[in-house]
């Protein structure tokens, strides 16, 4: 999968001479959180909202035993923006953009193709990807099995649930502390009455972690 299928592209975009009042409002407004600095399309730097909390918090110098709070309406967005931010194209892949944002602590990234900003892929983004991918706000049961380390141990289990008359929604895989040398396999499936199942699974040989109906 990559960046195009599930970037933003109704963007909100801001100015580099608005003011950080007029960004902080539209971030307010459009529940957004990051805003992309440009000039006909073609993108200068990006604005966050944590960025406008530190020019808030350090635009207030003591002088002469007073704090003096400048005007954030006299603020041009240009001085607190991050000039050239890291970037991906709509071609990037999914893992591939994750891997920016996670190493780099960051929220987002704007997607530009040709020099200009197509649209932003934030960590919601990507959130919104792996709930829809794991059908997590789908009603749905699940069983969590210890397993070895091969697919063959999948396949046999997978074989037992259909055989249930049952469609696996998602399959996960999470290490095991206690043993190297095994997996947690965690299986969801339509909604359903799992002891069934879970004996079977047991039957075949394999420890069932955890089952919820």
């Amino acid at each position: 999968m990559i960046v195009e299928e599930i970037m933003t592209v109704d963007l909100v975009t801001i100015k580099e001479n608005d003011s950080l009042r007029k960004a902080q409002d539209l971030m307010v407004e459009k529940s957004i959180r990051h805003l992309p600095v440009v000039d006909k399309n073609k993108l200068l730097g990006i604005i966050t909202e944590s960025d406008i909390r530190g020019a808030f918090i350090y635009s207030e110098v003591p002088k002469d035993g007073k704090v003096v709070q400048f005007d954030p309406s006299k603020m041009p967005v240009k001085d607190y923006m991050t000039r050239d931010p890291l970037t991906v194209s709509p071609d990037t892949n999914i893992e591939d953009a994750a891997l920016v944002i996670y190493r780099n602590k960051i929220g987002g990234l704007p997607v530009v193709k040709n020099g200009k900003l197509e649209g932003i892929v934030t960590i919601l983004d990507m959130l919104g990807l792996f709930i829809d991918m794991m059908s997590i706000l789908e009603s749905s049961s699940r069983i969590d099995v210890l397993v070895d380390k091969n697919q063959k141990s999948i396949d046999k289990i997978t074989k037992i649930i259909t055989d249930h008359g049952l469609e696996i929604i998602s399959t996960g895989i999470e290490p095991y502390e206690d043993d190297p040398k095994k997996q947690i396999c965690c299986f969801r499936m339509d909604l359903c009455e799992t002891e069934r199942v879970v004996k079977d699974i047991e039957k075949a040989g394999f420890e069932v972690l955890d089952a919820i109906d």
